[in-house]
């Protein structure tokens, strides 16, 4: 679901995508994250854990996937 060249990861209680947050409060992004097995440590995440987010949340889908589109196209 996510392109090969995009960056996600957990800073600060949000969902980056490409160093942009996506505009969901936190407790959706955790509940999203942990739904999907995350061990709760920020950073990046990997390939397995942000395609398994995607698949379980279609909230964060729809922006994050959104978000990589705006990123890239800039």
């Amino acid at each position: 679901m996510m392109t090969t060249n995009a960056k996600y990861e957990v800073k600060n209680g949000r969902l980056l995508v490409n160093d942009e947050a996506i505009p969901l409060r936190t407790g959706v992004i955790y509940v999203a994250l942990a739904r999907a097995g995350w061990k709760g440590y920020e950073g990046p995440l990997d390939r397995d854990m942000v395609d398994r987010v995607l698949k379980l949340d279609r909230r964060v889908s729809i922006l994050a996937l959104e978000r990589e589109i705006q990123t890239s196209a800039a």
